[in-house]
């Protein structure tokens, strides 16, 4: 094989590479964006369960264990809950 037919190629080899990154870059990029709508989909369904209570809400994703302080605010809880609230969702 000659010099210049072997670096032809390895750009070729190294454009085909390239090109496939882009594609699972892109590919990556358009799962996170479905991920994202699933998620902003199905919160808007569990706010739609919770009646539009977002304090509700915002307990019983404390006693769950999935807000964490930082975000008691966005639905306005105090930081100082226990977690237990007779009124709590039945999101089962």
């Amino acid at each position: 094989m000659s010099k210049p037919n072997l670096n032809k190629l390895l750009q070729q080899k190294a454009e085909l590479e390239a090109r496939i990154q882009q594609t699972r870059n892109r590919e990556a990029l358009e799962e996170r964006k479905r991920d994202t709508r699933r998620k902003i989909l199905a919160g808007a369904y569990v706010i739609k369960l919770a009646e539009n209570d977002l304090k509700k809400l915002g307990r019983e994703l404390i006693a769950a264990g999935m807000l964490e302080p930082r975000d008691y605010a966005l639905f306005g809880v105090a930081n100082d809950l226990d977690g237990t609230d007779p009124d709590r969702l039945a999101l089962v």
